[in-house]
């Protein structure tokens, strides 16, 4: 299983340039969600959400979606757990209007998907599948790796809905949680008497800090702080990319070659692949020669 790391040489930290996406979050617009992923999600994180059933894992999930579906950004929910009419039958409940939805759970069609998406719910990993047959422990390996990857590569935020035994305990191995960048449950507070009160907490998170937040649910969702203004939304990812290939289009020398626009944009090597055959594709460049030699000119 590989995860997108390029290999590079041991740099000064002050040498190193932090690309743009580190501080641009993708915000809904409600404080107490925004804060449980550090003031905002990460564009390209993988984070799991686990609860045991009843506690509010598709509701909660739901309502971010529609919030940031209202914010601007493309939102879908690839579920192998109830079908399309149970879940718009959810939606209606909740109001939840914006986000799109299907029943699908190969892992290499949501990977397709999630190219054209700012975010992607997959509820849940136990339910993935492939085309091909593969044992449990080679399925979860491959889900990892190549949904993993993609988010990083098209920078749309993926959750993982998670499932618990009735022991409490997450089905499979520890190996998903150990793989993403943020974990997240929902449980019952037990010092509370209202028992629509739930806990959501965060117990790793790799761009910001590890934080509770208390949350009434009830029959239209959790009711979880108020709508504030945010400031200055980030541009969607479709705008993002059509700014970058505007960009590398521009760049002097013509001839573009990889690791001139993996420098120039602080982009890794599966991401200048993405972009690079995407202007191939839309017939703006035209590719010569091949590996490390190869040139990229504009047509």
């Amino acid at each position: 299983m590989k995860l997108i790391t390029d290999q590079t040489n041991f740099t000064a930290v002050q040498d190193i340039t932090i690309p743009d996406i580190f501080f641009n979050r993708m915000k809904s617009g409600v404080q107490d969600f925004d804060k449980l992923f550090g003031e905002g999600l990460l564009p390209g994180a993988a984070i799991t959400l686990t609860a045991q059933a009843g506690c509010g894992k598709t509701t909660f999930a739901l309502q971010l979606l529609e919030h940031l579906s209202q914010a601007g950004y493309d939102t879908s929910y690839a579920s192998g757990e109830e079908n399309c009419f149970q879940l718009a039958f959810t939606c209606k409940r909740l109001n939840v209007k914006g986000v799109k939805i299907a029943n699908v759970t190969d892992i290499d069609t949501i990977a397709k998907e999630m190219e054209a998406n700012d975010i992607m719910v997959v509820d849940s990993f136990q339910a993935l599948t492939t085309k091909t047959k593969m044992n449990s422990r080679a399925l979860e390996q491959y889900a990892i790796s190549t949904l993993c990857n993609k988010a990083k590569e098209s920078e749309c935020v993926l959750i993982f809905i998670m499932h618990l035994t009735k022991a409490g305990q997450l089905k499979g191995s520890t190996l998903v949680p150990h793989s993403v960048d943020v974990n997240m449950m929902i449980s019952h507070d037990m010092e509370s008497d209202d028992d629509t009160t739930r806990l959501i907490s965060v117990s790793k998170n790799r761009f910001g800090q590890s934080i509770e937040v208390q949350a009434l649910l009830g029959h239209k969702g959790f009711h979880i702080g108020d709508k504030v203004t945010t400031g200055k939304k980030i541009k969607s990812k479709a705008n993002r990319k059509a700014d970058l290939q505007a960009n590398i289009l521009k760049m002097d020398p013509p001839n573009i070659t990889e690791q001139g626009v993996m420098s120039s944009f602080s982009l890794t090597k599966g991401q200048t692949y993405v972009v690079l055959k995407q202007l191939v594709d839309d017939k703006k460049l035209k590719k010569y020669g091949r590996g490390t030699n190869a040139v990229w000119k504009k047509i």
